[in-house]
């Protein structure tokens, strides 16, 4: 019998494991003219989407169904990142000039504009929080100086913040607001950011910047997405104007950025990595 029961548990392992090397993609919603770009989730049955057309998207079961908001008034932005703050709560950023920043506390039926900044090239990239009230917002620079703004009460009000930096951006290096996720906001108040561009780096507080096994001096390429688990660092990107192009596209750092192995191959241009382990 025992002998028996480990051959059934390790058949039910194999099983398993089968079906998480061959998972099937179904398509769940369609026909939404619209380019998504920011998608959150906190428990993975709430599921918030934003993109072009002003559109927001909400599902309460894992996906299965949606519902679809407009804010009014800004039925033709392009909302390129949105935090999910739970119970019904997010945190949207519309890109250009002027750039905004909008909450719901309803569950999407109605929108607060909570920031709005009419600064002559003002370009909201990405947004992250380290908890439901912390978060931190990074736009393009703007009179040679990074961009960043933070609230401490669940996106409800932003201010300004000067990064403590030992370096200087450069001309034509900038962020790309590709899915929202070149940004990560530690415990403490500190960010991790990759720039690309004319420069591709790590910025991270307090410290000096790290130059990034990347394409450098391509103002359409250079990192897009990020993910970090504790010490461990994974940036994609690559240039947005040749997809089919994997060349310096993926970087991976095991002590908090200070040191890089450049993979650098993709199948194609990449905008986002979750790490797994």
């Amino acid at each position: 019998m025992q002998k028996f029961s480990l051959l059934i548990f390790l058949l039910l392992i194999s099983f398993s494991c089968a079906i998480a090397q061959y998972p099937k993609l179904k398509i769940l919603e369609t026909g939404r003219h619209t380019n998504l770009r920011g998608l959150s989730s906190l428990d993975g049955r709430t599921v918030w989407v934003s993109g072009s057309g002003g559109l927001v998207g909400l599902s309460k079961n894992g996906g299965i169904s949606w519902t679809w908001q407009q804010p009014k008034g800004y039925e033709n932005r392009d909302f390129r990142d949105i935090a999910d703050l739970g119970t019904g709560r997010a945190v949207i950023i519309g890109i250009d000039t002027p750039a905004v920043i909008l909450k719901t506390e309803d569950g999407a039926h109605s929108w607060q504009t909570v920031y709005t900044n009419n600064q002559p090239g003002m370009f909201l990239d990405a947004l992250d929080f380290k908890d439901p009230q912390y978060g931190i917002v990074v736009g393009d620079p703007l009179d040679g100086h990074i961009f960043l703004a933070r609230t401490t009460n669940g996106g409800g009000s932003w201010q300004p913040s000067a990064p403590d930096l030992k370096d200087t951006i450069v001309t034509g290096e900038a962020f790309f607001a590709a899915s929202g996720t070149n940004i990560h906001l530690k415990t403490g108040g500190d960010f991790v950011l990759p720039s690309g561009g004319t420069r591709s780096r790590l910025w991270r507080n307090h410290q000096t910047a790290v130059v990034l096994p990347f394409q450098q001096g391509n103002p359409t390429a250079g990192p897009n997405g990020m993910d970090v688990k504790r010490n461990i660092i994974a940036i994609v990107g690559g240039d947005y104007t040749k997809p089919a192009s994997g060349d310096s596209s993926f970087a991976i750092s095991y002590d908090s950025g200070d040191h890089w192995q450049p993979f650098n191959k993709l199948p194609g241009y990449g905008s986002a990595v979750a790490i797994i382990s």
